[in-house]
């Protein structure tokens, strides 16, 4: 996750899986990315949780 060190110091990012469409909160830069626990592929980022508004 080296591309979101430069840009985000800390941010909490929603994940999926593509295929089951499970859904899971994880912490970046500091975990990975997961693989769902159904379907055994990794998922995808589905959108960078933020506070406020811009």
């Amino acid at each position: 996750m080296k591309i979101f060190t430069q840009r985000y110091k800390r941010e909490f990012i929603e994940v999926a899986c593509p295929k089951c469409k499970k859904t899971q909160i994880i912490y970046v830069p500091e975990e990975d990315i997961p693989t769902c626990e159904f379907c055994k592929i990794k998922m995808i980022i589905k959108e960078v949780l933020t506070e406020g508004k811009y």
